[in-house]
């Protein structure tokens, strides 16, 4: 039995606040995850308002996750009429690729005013605004850390003594700075998502752990994978991650067969039996699995947890 194991649950839409309730209700979930990068109907503050009284009432940990430079659209797009507006300003060398979450990916043929992708051949569907996306190519620099969006719950976090950051797609020192900046009193997690991020853990690994709050890592698997080439390395990736914080959070890709099938697959708990004996004692479902298949995915943490 895997006693030792932890699971962080990523909240649903604000929108359906019972629903939000039973993730904080479960028995299974150690710790919470709101995701910033979803639309609320709610300012800032009034939203974590809220989500700090449910964790105070359950006594689990809240951990606020800002989107720093992860790109996502910011408008919804028909491909055929207009182009992919990007919430960062992006430099690229050509030949370079956008991947999308479904795995398609498309040429970049032309990039306006910085944010604006052209793209060859067309998407077969409509582009959902908020929906992320990774850029493949030799040299892809991204302007900026956080976003506004960023600053503004940062801000509210600090008004209301709320210290558990989740950081996206860190890559330099500076990063954390922004957001102490904001937030002086952040215990910030720092999910690894790219080569840059990988490269600050392995050539760093006391000064990103010991000067600048990090508190823990996080191998932020989907991303992670796309953005080292989807090979064999990813496995030399993960064990460097948890060797450098024995209390590392291994994320998304668990129970990705749930979205297609009620049971998981057996890979699904091969999968979680290799992450335990690489040493990760701490678990996150993604949004999809959370929003849409939760009971599911806690009944198979269950018989993993048990097996």
């Amino acid at each position: 039995m895997k006693r030792d194991c932890r699971l962080i649950a990523t909240l649903p839409s604000l929108s359906n606040l019972k629903k939000v309730q039973e993730v904080f209700e479960s028995d299974c979930v150690d710790e919470v995850r709101f995701n910033t990068g979803v639309h609320v109907p709610f300012a800032a503050e009034e939203a974590l308002d809220i989500l700090q009284r449910l964790s105070l009432k359950y006594d689990k940990k809240l951990w606020i996750d800002v989107k720093g430079r992860q790109l996502r659209i910011s408008k919804w797009a028909d491909p055929l009429y207009s182009c992919i507006e990007l919430n960062h300003h992006v430099e690229v060398l050509y030949p370079a690729e956008v991947c999308f979450r479904n795995g398609d990916r498309v040429r970049i043929a032309h990039i306006k005013d910085g944010n604006k992708l052209f793209v060859e051949p067309l998407p077969k569907e409509a582009l959902g605004a908020g929906q992320s996306v990774n850029i493949i190519g030799r040299d892809v620099e991204i302007d900026g850390y956080l976003t506004e969006k960023d600053k503004e719950y940062l801000t509210a976090c600090a008004k209301l003594g709320m210290p558990w950051i989740m950081a996206s797609f860190v890559e330099e020192f500076l990063d954390f700075m922004e957001i102490l900046t904001l937030q002086p009193n952040a215990q910030i997690m720092a999910k690894i998502e790219s080569l840059k991020g990988m490269e600050l853990v392995t050539r760093h690994p006391s000064v990103l752990m010991e000067k600048f709050n990090i508190f823990s890592l996080m191998a932020a698997r989907d991303d992670l994978y796309i953005q080292t080439g989807e090979n064999c390395s990813m496995l030399k990736h993960l064990k460097a991650i948890v060797d450098v914080d024995s209390g590392a959070v291994c994320a998304s890709r668990i129970f990705p067969s749930l979205e297609r099938r009620q049971t998981p697959e057996f890979a699904d708990y091969a999968d979680l039996e290799l992450m335990y004996s690489m040493g990760y004692r701490r678990f996150m479902l993604c949004d999809n699995i959370c929003n849409y298949h939760f009971e599911k995915a806690i009944k198979a943490w269950k018989e993993f947890q048990h097996g």
